[in-house]
């Protein structure tokens, strides 16, 4: 699997910019506020139809603009694919693949995947549980489309409840389809958190025995899915009825607060190393070490799923991982296509195949 070739017209600070690429290493590189990011945000965004940034799709629109485009080409799945994107100001985007346009992000997911890695995502210890569930979910969706949407329903569904509960402050009859709400909220939880569970027992088998590599056997690194569901449990109805119940228990909570309390959408992971919480004990080399293991499980688990290499995007991070953990990560992905950042090539590669290319200004001034 490898991009071949990314259009962008009025993204970001891109007016209009066509690029191709190699199979192996593009090296993406220029001073800071050219570019750089944009350019995998658009990579990013083809393959899961969001970003990864904090970023609503009006924000990703050349300003003054009411339009933007993208088309990335690639070649994954034995044949030559393409996936395109037109983002609004006032509408809703219009996604295609191979020219087919699409009803829901579930059947864009899976074709093209991904691997991001950002400054933020080598923060995924030491920040909140939004980061953690935002990385279980995105890389369960890649592998299993339909979860997607499940996630999708969960949102909506929760969406709906929160705006009850603070109606009911005004008007106290409507608690009475509160019990509605819950249920449609337990059918979909459950099926999030026995899968989250799943995928977290299954990714970090795989990071432990990198993490065992990088510490040359010193630590062990292991982890807990946390929510309200203790037991660990494949039964999908024995999960969902624990669901009703702490919901049922939260109301009293749920209708001073005017919000929803508890669900998956308040669950967590806990990292360990060698027993001890990563997060509240691990020193910021250890935190990142974590991450880089379970990065490194994630493409793993991608190839398997797929028995295709996915694309790594590695955003600005040589200055945030030392020496010995560059090399370390450059030797796993030497079968990978890459999409590297940097203001300083001399500390990326000195692979004679690479490809670099210098952004300015939304442009590519320079390839080679």
């Amino acid at each position: 699997m490898f991009i071949k070739e990314i259009y962008l017209k009025n993204f970001r600070n891109y007016r209009e910019q066509k690029v191709s690429f190699r199979p192996g290493l593009n090296v993406i590189y220029g001073d800071n506020a050219q570019g750089k990011t944009n350019l995998l945000e658009s990579i990013y965004l083809s393959a899961l139809g969001k970003s990864f940034k904090p970023a609503s799709e009006k924000e990703m629109i050349f300003f003054g603009e009411r339009f933007a485009d993208i088309r990335v080409d690639y070649f994954s799945q034995g044949r030559d694919m393409y996936n395109t994107f037109r983002l609004f100001t006032e509408k809703k985007k219009i996604v295609t693949v191979n020219g087919v346009p699409l009803s829901k992000m579930s059947e864009l997911v899976g074709k093209l995947t991904v691997v991001v890695f950002t400054p933020e995502e080598l923060s995924l210890v030491k920040e909140g549980p939004t980061v953690r569930r935002r990385f279980l979910d995105m890389s369960i969706s890649q592998i299993k489309p339909k979860y997607m949407s499940i996630l999708s329903g969960y949102n909506k569904a929760l969406e709906q409840k929160n705006k009850l509960l603070k109606e009911i402050k005004l008007k106290p009859s409507l608690s009475e389809t509160i019990a509605l709400w819950d249920e449609q909220l337990s059918q979909y939880g459950a099926k999030i958190i026995l899968q989250r569970r799943e995928f977290l027992n299954r990714i970090i088998t795989s990071a432990a025995e990198f993490h065992r590599e990088i510490s040359m056997e010193k630590e062990e690194l292991t982890a807990k899915y946390k929510c309200v569901v203790e037991e660990e449990s494949a039964d999908f109805d024995k999960t969902r009825k624990v669901l009703i119940k702490s919901m049922e228990n939260a109301r009293e909570k749920e209708n001073f607060l005017g919000q929803a309390v508890t669900g998956p959408h308040r669950d967590d992971v806990i990292f360990y190393i060698n027993g001890t919480p990563a997060k509240v004990f691990g020193s910021q080399g250890q935190q990142r070490t974590v991450v880089l293991a379970l990065k490194l499980a994630q493409k793993n688990i991608f190839f398997e799923e797929t028995e295709e290499e996915p694309v790594l995007l590695l955003d600005d991070i040589t200055g945030e991982l030392d020496l010995s953990r560059r090399e370390y990560l450059f030797s796993k992905i030497e079968n990978s296509q890459v999409f590297i950042t940097c203001t300083d090539t001399d500390r990326v590669s000195s692979d004679e195949n690479a490809g670099f290319y210098k952004i300015e200004g939304g442009k590519v001034i320079k390839s080679k």
